[in-house]
């Protein structure tokens, strides 16, 4: 994995010829720009989250501001490819995030390791909150956990309301009948190397339907978790190459589907 980066010539292609659907249509209020009202991120230069789709994505201060969007746009271009190229496929989680990593791998990023598990979740519904927290926090490692505001969100938010409006958001994005997928990303650069990214992508399976994920609580007491998590850096020459071509191709998405994670 990442033994053979593409050029950035080849890359460029790649994210012309990818397939992604058009936006669906916004509610008038959306086409107004009121609903949007204080919810795109602003980007700065210390620890912060934003919700992209179906993924939480969490910046380290030494991330530079001005690549995070940038990074932001390769999460979401990988989200809605992989999503459509799912349609006509069950989309299980290997499937699935084989797909995601192409994407992520075929502009800029290259693969470092991948690691997955999956095992049965039974009890109460936060079993499965919990079984998430400590995947994360043993994919970032103890420094980077004991600093993570997402991880640190998740641990307190075991009981917030599913009425919360950025939850809604992230759980729209994830449901498929009774499987959710969603990713947890963290980006990080250390010494000003390039930024890396760990990345987890999970799928819950219940056998009654799901109404709330990750910190979200869920009809069945018994369900499936399974996890797929890697680690990327970033080829800066392959990724300055395409980033405004990436960011083109899901520029009619952007408003829709990432926000500031309010923590």
């Amino acid at each position: 994995m990442g033994s053979n980066p593409l050029s950035p010539e080849e890359s460029r292609k790649f994210v012309k010829d990818l397939e992604i659907d058009p936006p669906r249509a916004l509610r008038a209020l959306e086409r107004c720009g009121v609903a949007q009202e204080g919810l795109v991120p602003r980007y700065e230069g210390s620890d912060q989250a934003v919700v992209i789709g179906s993924q939480i994505a969490e910046f380290a201060a030494n991330v530079p501001s001005d690549l995070r969007p940038h990074i932001s746009n390769s999460f979401l271009l990988a989200q809605l490819a992989t999503k459509k190229a799912m349609e006509q496929s069950s989309g299980g989680t290997r499937q699935w995030f084989d797909k995601y990593l192409e994407v992520l791998t075929s502009i800029g990023w290259v693969g470092e390791a991948v690691a997955e598990a999956g095992h049965e979740v039974s009890g109460d519904t936060l079993q499965a909150h919990k079984e998430i927290i400590s995947v994360i926090a043993t994919a970032l490692g103890p420094a980077a956990a004991a600093a993570s505001i997402v991880l640190a969100a998740l641990n307190g938010l075991k009981e917030m309301s599913k009425d919360s409006p950025w939850i809604t958001l992230f759980d729209r994005q994830s449901q498929t009948r009774t499987v959710q997928q969603f990713q947890i990303a963290h980006a990080r650069a250390e010494d000003s190397a390039a930024p890396e990214i760990i990345l987890a992508c999970f799928e819950l399976s219940a056998s009654a339907s799901v109404t709330q994920i990750l910190f979200f609580r869920f009809s069945s007491s018994d369900a499936k978790l399974n996890h797929r998590q890697a680690k990327l850096s970033m080829n800066e020459s392959v990724f300055e190459a395409v980033k405004d071509l990436v960011q083109d191709k899901i520029a009619a998405h952007v408003s829709r589907l990432i926000r500031a994670m309010d923590i």
